[in-house]
């Protein structure tokens, strides 16, 4: 294994907060929990705004599926916290793990798509007359719109996925 990723490993499993998090019977549980609870937040609110945009509920104005992506920051800060508890609590299990690996790689992908969203397409949303953004399509935003929104649904669905392979895979 690599020194500097030994001496991290190492660094973390010393820490207090580590301690915290692995020596305390209730601490793992709840962190479990909220992580569980950010991820619906994240991916249900990220599913109402994707989907919009591909073309679906057409009815539902543009304006009312932006309040989502509220909730979706918020689940993804839940995420994040907790997340960084689990990696600095059993740092050995986590930092060695191909499966996290590829999760924190689409988490990335995944911060990239969102940035070019905010950048993009969000402003575009906004400056839409009132009757176009509340029957607005695929077409009306453009194509990188709808391949925006199809891409963050496949990254984050990945997340899900590699995050539930975490304990199954073993370390190489």
């Amino acid at each position: 294994m690599n020194s500097l990723l030994s001496w991290v490993i190492d660094t973390l499993n010393a820490s207090p907060v580590s301690g915290f998090v692995m020596d305390n019977a209730v601490v793992f549980p709840i962190l479990e929990m909220a992580h569980f609870l950010g991820l619906c937040l994240l991916f249900g609110s990220l599913l109402v705004v994707d989907l919009r945009m591909v073309g679906f509920a057409k009815a539902v104005p543009i304006k009312q599926v932006d309040v989502f992506l509220r909730w979706a920051l918020i689940g993804f800060a839940i995420n994040m916290i907790s997340g960084l508890l689990f990696v600095i609590g059993d740092s050995d299990r986590y930092l060695v793990n191909i499966a996290f690996g590829a999760k924190m790689a689409c988490i990335v992908l995944a911060g990239i798509n969102t940035l070019y969203f905010i950048k993009c397409i969000k402003p575009q949303m906004a400056s839409m007359p009132l009757s176009a953004r509340a029957l607005n399509t695929p077409a009306q935003l453009g194509k990188n719109a709808y391949v925006v929104a199809w891409l963050s649904l496949l990254l984050w669905t990945c997340v899900i996925i590699l995050g539930r392979f975490i304990p199954y895979v073993e370390t190489p």
